[in-house]
């Protein structure tokens, strides 16, 4: 890592750029955040403080029908640090956190670019950016819950009332490649490279009527080998090219329905599906993979700029994980989907309101997730039973209730932050993929959140 004195060097140069270089083209502007959470609220069971700064610099310009965004934030990470510190948070997940060299703590990266081409009816984007498919607060196929993966892809606006979206990942299997690793390893040293595994995606979202809006999503995982370009052709069904390639990959299907009851509310139901046996649909003991998501959304209820939404998201414990684990609807060990994964659930209430240079935000999330072992996995493609949120350890479970005031500064550039978290964490430190009833315990706390972010979306929300 480099040094602390560099580290501020570093942040230095960033500021003298972004006040160097600024016309009407190019932007170049600094970025920061701090965020202090008194007991490590939702990213860590435990009752000890986790503070999480960032410094870096963003850029955006436009030139004729081209677009360019990006960032790049060096975050550093202090407190009670380990790998699952966002294991069961609804926020997205660090790419990789390791320990400083020489000063106390830990750090990572965040770094997006994403590159557009725009015309009146189609846009072209390619560079490592997040997605999100769907009309919940949550979502249940796309979602940037993994950290942001390169990908490439378009948006082509067919009617005025049906726009086709398609986009081609490269994500990261965490599955090494031994066959690769002689060439990175000697006496005093180690590396090794990953499996590739990639994604291909497709939305199709129609409108025929005013208040109402459908979407049909599908996508396939494929890995093992390099780009595949039978998944280039973006109009044609994954699922028949998937079984033309031999059924070695793992394709998903999903759609989602929004309505309009009135001009200040919309109702919005999801559904995903990772396997359907049709004859069976009925039957206890079936092989339908499921999630389900169920949502309503309010506006200016009491204020001309509030907002309300209220989501169940539901996720069947066989979905996400495939037969070849080389297949997992996984990036950076976090799932694609919904945050907590397969065997999981979630009711959550949110409310926010506007007022000038103040933003009030309430926030009640209930949460639980069960086991999820090998033994599971090999039940699931032998059609063997399995009753929900049952084995050594039920489930894991967390109530979260939370407030947060936060103030505009610099211009609307910038916020600052004050907010109260209690929470209820039933069977914390769960693993499920290896539960052992010795590693949990109940966990109730408090925790005072405090925070500082500048030309940056809310990272940590």
């Amino acid at each position: 890592m480099t040094s602390s004195k560099n580290f501020k060097y570093k942040i230095l140069l960033f500021f003298l750029i972004s006040t160097t270089y600024s016309n009407s083209n190019l932007k170049i502007y600094p970025i920061f955040f701090s965020t202090y959470n008194s007991s490590g609220g939702e990213w860590h069971y435990e009752d000890k403080p986790i503070s999480i700064n960032g410094f870096g610099l963003g850029a955006r310009t436009v030139l004729d029908n081209w677009s360019i965004e990006a960032q790049y934030i060096q975050i550093g990470l202090f407190g009670n640090i380990n790998d699952d510190i966002m294991n069961f948070s609804s926020n997205q997940s660090f790419p990789y956190i390791d320990g400083s060299k020489d000063a106390d703590g830990y750090w990572t990266e965040y770094a997006t670019t994403k590159i557009s081409y725009n015309k009146k009816f189609y846009r072209f984007d390619v560079g490592k950016f997040d997605r999100h498919w769907g009309p919940g607060l949550r979502a249940i196929h796309i979602s940037n819950k993994p950290p942001s993966y390169p990908q490439f892809g378009f948006e082509w606006q067919i009617k005025d009332n049906l726009k086709l979206t398609y986009f081609h990942g490269f994500l990261k299997s965490n599955i090494p490649d031994s066959s690769l690793a002689i060439y990175y390893q000697n006496q005093f040293s180690k590396r090794s490279l990953n499996i590739s595994r990639s994604i291909a995606a497709h939305r199709l979202e129609w409108t025929p009527l005013d208040k109402l809006t459908i979407g049909m999503n599908e996508s396939v995982i494929y890995a093992v080998r390099g780009f595949d370009i039978h998944y280039l052709l973006a109009i044609i069904p994954l699922y028949q090219i998937e079984n033309y390639l031999g059924d070695t990959d793992n394709v998903q299907l999903g759609c989602d329905i929004s309505y309009t009851l009135t001009p200040k509310s919309t109702v919005y139901l999801s559904f995903f599906m990772d396997e359907l046996t049709p004859e069976w649909i009925f039957k206890e003991n079936n092989h339908n993979w499921f999630a389900w998501q169920f949502g309503l959304n309010m506006k200016n209820i009491l204020f001309k700029s509030d907002y309300f939404t209220c989501e169940y998201n539901w996720t069947d414990h066989r979905i996400y994980k495939h037969k070849f684990p080389v297949n997992d609807y996984y990036s950076h060990d976090q799932p694609l989907g919904f945050w907590a994964g397969p065997h999981a659930e979630e009711f959550i209430v949110s409310y926010e309101a506007q007022f000038k240079i103040m933003k009030f935000l309430s926030k009640l999330s209930s949460a639980k997730r069960g086991q999820l072992t090998e033994q599971m996995l090999e039940d699931n493609y032998n059609s063997v039973s399995y009753t929900r949120y049952t084995g050594i350890i039920p489930f894991e479970s967390r109530i979260v209730f939370s407030n947060q005031l936060s103030r505009n500064i610099w211009n609307d550039k910038g916020s600052i932050k004050i907010g109260f978290q209690w929470i209820d964490w039933e069977n914390a430190g769960f693993n499920p993929f290896s539960p052992n009833t010795e590693d949990v315990s109940h966990i109730t706390k408090s925790s005072i959140e405090i925070g500082l972010t500048i030309n940056t979306h809310e990272l940590f929300k």
